[in-house]
């Protein structure tokens, strides 16, 4: 058994918001640069302040903003890094970033693999949603980073226009973490397997209101556990991402072992020569772009694709009525099949929208039902990829326990039951010393996780000087 060793704050989570945490937590301090601000009253707010933006009132700097997030220190940092972005419009950031070695907290950041979290499992061949600067961590532009890496290693540009490949922003995030002199805050390929409240007594005598002990496993190159691990911490940050176990149809049939869960499962069959153009059918289910990218890549391949989907196809919630056009050809050939698969002929695709799988059969046989009446269709198909959204695994927490959404008696879900904290610190709402970033309180862009790990962040800082002083 590991020693138990003491942090200032524990990080559970590599990806774009621990990575964005531990820069900020290791000294790096964010100021208003004097450029002048769009918004006005956020201009004069600014302007008679010297202060670090980690150092003043968060709520009295957020209050009357508006933007796509409904937390409002990622909507105040978002409009200082991308003024009038919504509006499509390329401002240059107010915020310049300061590092001064004293200001650092004693931190560590958990990840499972490298860091980048999720990132680096996707598909790096796919483009980014969100354009390519929106992908970006503090103080260092994709841009110039990819221009960079292009001269010193001769390779093409991962930017396609003003997106991204995937691929270019996983090696942006892991790089970002060695160029910004942050290794030495990050276990890698390590797994918590458990987050436990110290007793309070012990706490009192550490001179804490509470603790929490973090203990896991660090693996070696072939996931074998090598190494225990356990800290105890007054700040734990759950920054985990949204991307940890696929939701499920709840159907019979679902453990079938054609039935798979993520686009890597359907490329790593497509390698192994088990899908070919003269396969079965797959059969994809899903009407997010994960199910799109899905689409494409079949298509790619010669695959014959059944695509089945509960949402109507003109539904204005559906993502793709959300994305111009001129920027996301492809998702848009895609939603135009999902529209014209019934009136339109299109060689190797039939789409099935407002409709569920009811069953899958272990010879291959789905039955599909019309979620608006009682027509029923039977196919045969090789595979089921069912794409519908993925949740966290938060297993490490204390089930019985421990009880963190807004609906306390209800599972964490990004979407329905985000994680219940305040809004201008991040702290749990029920667990103090419990702080949540990123997807599990609803922020499932980059661009406004930032904001999050800001809140976090200014909230931990000052409670670690405020105790050394």
């Amino acid at each position: 058994m590991e020693k138990e060793v003491f942090k200032d704050a524990v990080v559970i989570g590599n990806g774009p918001s621990g990575v964005t945490l531990s820069y900020i937590l290791s000294g790096n301090w964010p100021y208003y640069n004097g450029l002048p601000h769009p918004v006005e009253f956020l201009q004069y707010r600014l302007q008679n302040n010297d202060k670090s933006i980690i150092q003043q009132d968060l709520a009295s700097l957020s209050e009357g903003l508006e933007g796509r997030s409904l937390n409002p220190v990622s909507v105040l940092f978002d409009t200082l890094i991308h003024p009038q972005a919504d509006l499509g419009i390329e401002n240059e950031s107010v915020i310049s970033w300061k590092f001064n070695p004293d200001n650092a907290v004693n931190h560590v950041v958990i990840g499972k693999g490298i860091p980048g979290g999720s990132w680096q499992k996707m598909d790096g061949s796919t483009l980014t949603i969100s354009l390519g600067s929106w992908m970006e961590l503090p103080n260092l532009s994709i841009r110039e980073w990819d221009a960079c890496r292009n001269r010193l290693h001769s390779m093409q540009s991962g930017l396609r226009q003003k997106r991204a490949t995937v691929g270019t922003v996983a090696e942006y995030y892991a790089s970002y973490v060695q160029s910004q002199g942050l290794n030495s805050y990050f276990l890698n390929n390590s797994v918590v397997t458990s987050v436990l409240p110290v007793c309070e007594e012990t706490a009192f005598n550490m001179g804490y209101k509470a603790l929490w002990k973090v203990s896991g496993l660090v693996m070696n190159k072939s996931s074998i556990p090598e190494k225990t691990f356990n800290y105890v911490s007054p700040h734990v940050v759950l920054a985990t991402g949204n991307s940890d176990r696929p939701n499920k149809l709840n159907v019979e049939g679902e453990n079938l072992p054609f039935v798979l869960y993520s686009l890597a499962d359907l490329e790593y069959i497509m390698y192994k020569k088990r899908l070919s153009p003269n396969s079965d059918q797959v059969l994809i289910v899903g009407a997010g772009l994960s199910a799109a990218d899905a689409v494409i890549t079949a298509r790619f391949y010669g695959i014959p694709t059944v695509h089945v989907f509960r949402r109507s196809v003109n539904d204005p919630d559906l993502i793709f009525n959300k994305l111009p056009q001129d920027i996301y050809p492809e998702y848009h050939k895609v939603h135009q099949m999902m529209k014209d698969s019934n009136r339109v002929y299109y060689e190797g695709y039939k789409a099935f929208p407002c409709s569920k799988i009811h069953s899958i059969k272990p010879d291959g046989t789905v039955i599909i039902t019309s979620c608006e009446n009682d027509f029923v269709s039977v196919c045969k198909v090789s595979y089921v990829l069912v794409l519908i959204g993925r949740h966290p695994d938060m297993s490490f927490l204390p089930k019985k326990d421990l009880k963190l959404g807004i609906d306390p008696e209800k599972p964490v879900d990004c979407k329905r039951n985000p994680i219940n904290i305040n809004l201008y610190n991040h702290e749990s709402i029920y667990y103090p010393g419990m702080y949540a970033v990123g997807p599990l309180v609803g922020d499932n862009f980059v661009r406004f996780v930032q904001g999050g790990c800001l809140a976090a962040a200014s909230h931990i800082v000052n409670n670690v000087l405020n105790s050394e002083s």
